[in-house]
């Protein structure tokens, strides 16, 4: 079956599922430490594309504060989700039907800020590459991206093999070439039945966080701010995190701690265990004439 079906039969029976996905704490706490690596570069007016934004997780409150967005992701129910909820809310926002490897619909430099989070140019495999140079070609000044972190998803990859047999043949290979595709006896079935795509994770490629940083410098950004974003937090017991939110001056301290620890150099090949786990800031070289007002927006 085409890539770009598969991902669009998983992801549009998933929508309910995304968005009741902070039910899980852990989660929770990734989409809370991705608002800190965002709010910096946030400012009323500045033109955002959110890249794969799914059913609005981040483009319906960057709207709510002022900033022209565009909302673009490749399955046509989460972006009808999207829309609804902007609809409800009387939030404006222009929103595309699309895939972050082919953005070709936007000029060279269309939006100050570009997001890319939740993993899409992991989802993009085998065109990650090709997504990251369109989400670099269409920011003028920021890029913010998270992507499948390799290293701390070897323990899941182990764990859904072993499910299905006792070998580590899938396990080995994700490890070596950071790229998840279905078991060929499952495409088989997809081919035939393509409902059974809702029921499986789709192909991906994870990085290495070198390997995502090289390719971010090679394209000519300048790294602002890596993060292994939830390291921390998957190191804590479930009631350890339970009592962090309940608690919301000690919630707001922790956040602030783990933004530090899961920026440290030792850590950075780990991340959340349950979402995309490594985040990277990047930015094109200012032009006076056209930065976005302060000389250091973003503090090294």
């Amino acid at each position: 079956m085409e890539r770009l079906r598969t991902h669009q039969i998983f992801w549009n029976a998933h929508v309910r599922k995304e968005k009741n996905r902070e039910r899980n704490l852990e989660k929770r706490i990734h989409t809370d430490l991705v608002w800190q690596e965002i709010e910096p570069l946030i400012r009323p007016g500045i033109r955002v594309l959110d890249a794969g934004g799914g059913f609005g997780r981040y483009s319906m409150a960057l709207a709510r504060r002022g900033c022209r967005v565009v909302h673009l992701d490749l399955s046509p129910s989460m972006v009808e989700e999207a829309r609804q909820q902007a609809q409800e809310a009387g939030v404006s926002m222009e929103f595309v039907v699309g895939k972050v490897q082919d953005l070709s619909c936007f000029a060279e430099e269309s939006f100050d800020l570009v997001l890319s989070l939740d993993a899409p140019v992991s989802y993009a495999y085998p065109e990650e590459k090709k997504a990251l140079q369109e989400l670099i070609r269409v920011t003028k000044r920021f890029l913010v991206i998270s992507v499948v972190n390799r290293l701390g998803q070897v323990p899941v990859a182990l764990e859904m093999e072993l499910r299905w047999h006792k070998k580590l043949t899938w396990t080995k290979k994700f490890w070596e070439s950071g790229n998840w595709d279905h078991p060929s006896f499952f495409e088989a079935v997809e081919e035939r039945i393509p409902f059974f795509s809702r029921f499986l994770f789709p192909p991906l490629h994870a990085f290495t966080p070198q390997e995502i940083i090289d390719l971010v410098t090679d394209n000519g950004l300048r790294i602002r701010r890596c993060v292994a974003t939830g390291t921390l937090a998957r190191l804590l017991s479930p009631a350890i995190r339970k009592k962090l939110i309940r608690n919301q001056e000690l919630y707001q301290e922790f956040l602030e701690l783990s933004r530090r620890y899961d920026a440290q150099f030792e850590v950075l090949g780990v991340g959340c265990k349950v979402a995309s786990g490594f985040l990277l800031v990047g930015e094109k070289e200012k032009r006076d004439e056209e930065n976005m007002g302060e000389s250091d927006i973003y503090p090294a």
